[in-house]
């Protein structure tokens, strides 16, 4: 699964996932079982299920049919399963040519039900046959009601503990088995399932037909997929699978692009990996409500709209590298998740981590003007950025209960998790790793795996202790600080590294937390630069390194996990030739470690500052979009009433040359990365510079734009769109929200949404936030659109207050899937005493257990900034004062 990481960038993202030894879950060497009511008994083993869906429109149910074959491993008068918000019809279990009718012993707080026979069954096969009625919930869980168009569509999102909504079933993803899936829909309607599609027949009933779908390969039940609606879709494929993109009539056109992406993608993994894609074909379908970014259902990938479906003329390099980056998380989901699967939910990672790693190798190999490895970057500094936190979780975690289960799908499960594969793989080299990945993948396909069984294969293969490297990141909590002294004597470089836990604010450090860091050492040569690396497994340990050199870079290649610090005068010699010496990738390392050490005060802003002033020219977009960042950042909440002048004069002192040299338009033959420069830099220069010219261009690109006589730039054009809003007025806003209620391209629909949250007229920041709770916007959207509204300092304490005013509400039309933990996790944004004590006060009275830990990092995100902010006035001042007059 992919979380929508637009909504997630206001999170942080992602609020938004075990094992045991045992007959029913046939696995072994992992962590033990939770507690025995969260889990199903370990006697039965399922091995076949054969559902029949008929859903009905008229009331927003659906009517089942189920037969589960399964096998018994001793005798027993009962069998558990889990079900929720389903009613029992009738339940029949067989065995050894006996049917026997069930009595049903619910138990609702667990979300399982007990069919119990008057006879002992004995060991061995036996079938459970259930009929039922179940609810097209609001909630975008299990089996859930979408509206586009005046119509309505069901929709199937069953990870990670939802596949228990649409059937009953062992809904734990140990225990797979095969399913033969049918649906009867109305007779204008198609569906998308699983399988192909293998008979469409008559009724039963008027005005109905009958599709029934191939055999599923061996797989788990959150895995089950069920699309109905008037699905229109494109056709194509690659090394003899059909590939679709499918959509409702009026988006199916948008989904060319994705089309060619898909069908790049699948050549590429069946390239990459000694197993060729291992399903018999691939859907992939954009549906109008989806509560993640998309789902990764075998053979049939379920998707949020405006992430598919695209005028690839009309959006940003961002926007068509996230379509192609998205599909290629889910389609390498079908090797990472769907063939091999986590035996249980702490072990996610081994889902999304490797997902994510995977993802932005088809990028780089389809499009490599796109620097795909600059948002691995990116994604690395994220991961980084969280585990910094006192509140963060290692890698594997212990989860039970499903709010626990949906809590692990968050950045340490996807951006960290990658991070530390990444690391691995250059440590080992690519293409060793490459083979310790197939050789994984072969041994344990079709079946469930641990992180044990994945880092001890990659430790044969390549003979070096990754199995020591991985588990001392995996399992526990937390990153590293690499603190680095380097000194020449005798001709050679003594380098002398010390570890300890990184914190962003001041905490004891962890006496037993050490780990096992790769660490990679660059240096000037005659031929420009050379690489050496070194295990690093001590707390304090010092190497040896050929020669003496002006400086030395201690994470090569930026793929490191783990914090540098470096001493002042190695740290000045470094920036000054980082821009030519340092790849892209490092820079972002290195600007991300130098932020990271002000945030404790280890560093100070004039450093920070300092650094980043030497590299507002950098060409890299990818390097001028983080540092751009954290000047808004200053901005918005360390910059104080009586600097704000002289920091928005250094701001356009800094970045007006840079304007200048950009431009508003794209110049012929410039690099595709250059979208994001000039809209990064043009962006920080209206908003944290407040440059009148910058401003009144956006609001004459924006109204030009809106009459229909300028198409600029797209990634501009979104950069424009905010910077009108900013001092927009009633005029400008009722345009942009006629356009956001209008357009028929989610992009666009969404580009317009987005900026609606950035006016500051306290009038039109109401009618936002009004326009959030109706139905003008999709329940998926709501907790996007409030995001913005509290990223808004002008916004921020109205939004606040009506979120408490009208809570109710909000938990009646959103669900603890993602919709609560988003706004949960979307307080972050405050940085004031009072309101960190008015967040944890209103969730202490209101406790959203699906977002418990995300409750704690927006607290202490709070915190970190109002530590930051009290120490920032002195360097502050001092910085801008000096550089006055530069």
């Amino acid at each position: 699964m992919k979380v929508d990481r637009r909504s997630l960038v206001l999170l942080l993202f992602l609020a938004i996932v075990g094992s045991s030894t045992s007959a029913q879950r046939p696995a072994s060497g992992s962590a033990p079982p939770g507690p025995a009511q969260w889990r199903l008994p370990q006697t039965i083993v399922p091995e076949h299920y054969d559902l029949h869906f008929a859903p009905d429109f008229n009331t927003d149910t659906f009517t089942g049919d189920e037969t589960i074959t399964v096998r018994l491993m001793g005798p027993s008068d009962h069998i558990t399963l889990h079900a929720a918000e389903i009613e029992f019809q009738e339940v029949t279990i067989t065995a050894a040519g006996r049917s026997q009718a069930a009595r049903q012993t619910r138990d609702t707080e667990h979300e399982t039900v007990t069919f119990t026979v008057p006879t002992r069954l004995g060991a061995g096969p036996a079938s459970i046959h259930i009929t039922y009625t179940g609810y097209l919930n609001n909630k975008l869980r299990g089996f859930y009601l979408s509206r586009a168009n005046n119509r309505k569509y069901a929709i199937t999102q069953l990870e990670a503990t939802d596949a228990r909504r649409a059937f009953p079933s062992f809904d734990e993803p140990a225990f797979k088995a095969t399913f033969d899936v049918s649906v009867t829909i109305d007779s204008r309607d198609t569906a998308i399932s699983n399988g192909r599609v293998i008979s469409d027949t008559p009724g039963p009933g008027a005005g109905k037909h009958t599709l029934k779908f191939s055999t599923s390969a061996k797989m788990s039940s959150y895995l089950v997929a069920m699309a109905v609606g008037d699905f229109q879709c494109l056709s194509g494929g690659a090394d003899g699978i059909p590939i679709r993109i499918c959509a409702t009539p009026d988006k199916t056109r948008l989904g060319q692009f994705a089309l060619e992406a898909a069908e790049f993608t699948m050549q590429f993994y069946n390239r990459y990996f000694a197993i060729k894609y291992p399903f018999e074909k691939l859907d992939v379908v954009a549906v109008p409500d989806f509560a993640a970014g998309a789902m990764e259902n075998t053979g049939a990938i379920f998707y949020r709209e405006r992430l598919l479906t695209v005028d690839e003329k009309n959006v940003s390099i961002d926007a068509r590298r996230n379509v192609v980056a998205v599909l290629a998380h889910e389609m390498a989901h079908h090797w990472f998740g769907d063939l091999v699967t986590m035996r249980w939910w702490d072990d996610i990672w081994l889902n999304e981590g490797f997902a994510t790693w995977m993802e932005n190798k088809p990028v780089r190999a389809w499009k490599p003007a796109w620097c795909g490895e600059l948002v691995d970057a990116t994604d690395t500094q994220r991961a980084l950025n969280l585990d910094a936190l006192q509140s963060t979780r290692a890698i594997r975690t212990t989860a039970d209960t499903p709010e626990e289960i949906t809590e692990l799908f968050d950045a340490i499960a996807y951006e960290k998790g990658a991070a530390v594969l990444r690391m691995v793989e250059q440590y080992v080299g690519p293409e060793v790793f490459r083979n310790g990945v197939n050789s994984y993948l072969k041994r344990h396909a079709y079946s469930n795996a641990s992180a044990e069984d994945f880092w001890n294969e990659i430790a044969a293969v390549s003979d070096k202790p990754v199995d020591r490297i991985m588990a001392s990141y995996v399992d526990q909590k937390g990153s590293p600080l690499v603190s680095v002294r380097a000194e020449c004597a005798g001709g050679r470089t003594k380098v002398t590294l010390s570890q300890q836990r990184f914190f962003d604010r001041d905490a004891a450090s962890e006496v037993h937390a050490h780990w096992q860091v790769p660490v990679c050492f660059k240096r000037p040569d005659a031929n420009g630069s050379t690489q050496q690396c070194q295990l690093f497994t001590q707390p304090v340990q010092t190497f040896t390194l050929s020669g003496c050199s002006d400086w030395l870079y201690a994470n090569a290649g930026g793929t490191g996990v783990y914090r540098t610090a470096y001493e002042p005068d190695a740290l000045r010699r470094l920036a000054a030739v980082s821009e030519t010496a340092l790849t892209p990738v490092e820079r972002i390392s290195l600007l991300g470690d130098e932020w990271a050490l002000v945030r404790p005060g280890r560093d100070t802003l004039a450093d920070y500052l300092s650094l980043a002033q030497g590299l507002a020219r950098d060409r890299s977009g990818a390097v001028v979009r983080t540092l751009m960042d954290r000047l808004d950042y200053l901005a918005e909440y360390l910059v104080d009433v009586q600097q704000r002048p002289a920091y928005r004069a250094w701001v356009q002192r800094t970045l007006a040359p840079v304007a200048r040299e950009v431009g508003w338009t794209a110049s012929d033959g410039e690099p595709d990365d250059q979208q994001a420069r000039r809209a990064s830099v043009l962006y920080t220069l209206g908003w944290a510079g407040d440059d009148p010219e910058t401003l009144r261009m956006a609001r004459d690109i924006t109204t030009r734009y809106l009459d229909g006589t300028l198409r600029p730039d797209p990634a501009l054009l979104s950069t424009a769109i905010q910077l009108a809003a900013l001092h927009g007025d009633r005029v400008l806003y009722d345009r942009m929200l006629e356009r956001a209620r209008t357009s028929s391209e989610p992009s666009e629909k969404q580009r317009f949404l987005n900026a609606l949250g950035q006016f500051t007229d306290p009038v039109l920041i109401n009618r936002t936030i009004d326009v959030a709770f109706s139905n003008d916007v999709r329940s998926q959207d709501a907790p996007g659109l409030l995001g913005v509204l509290l990223s808004n300092p002008a916004a921020r304490a109205l939004t606040w207050q009506a979120i408490k005013d009208r809570w109710q509400e909000l938990e009646r039309r959103l669900g603890v899937f993602q919709g609560i933990p988003a706004i949960v996790g979307s307080t972050r944004s405050f940085c004031d005493p009072a309101a960190r004590q008015d967040v944890a006060r209103f969730f202490g009275e209101h406790k959203i257990s699906a977002a418990a830990r995300s409750l704690r990092q927006s607290l202490e995100n709070i915190d970190t900034c109002i530590a930051l902010k009290s120490r920032a006035d002195a360097g502050l001042s001092q910085f801008l004062s000096r550089t006055s007059n530069e």
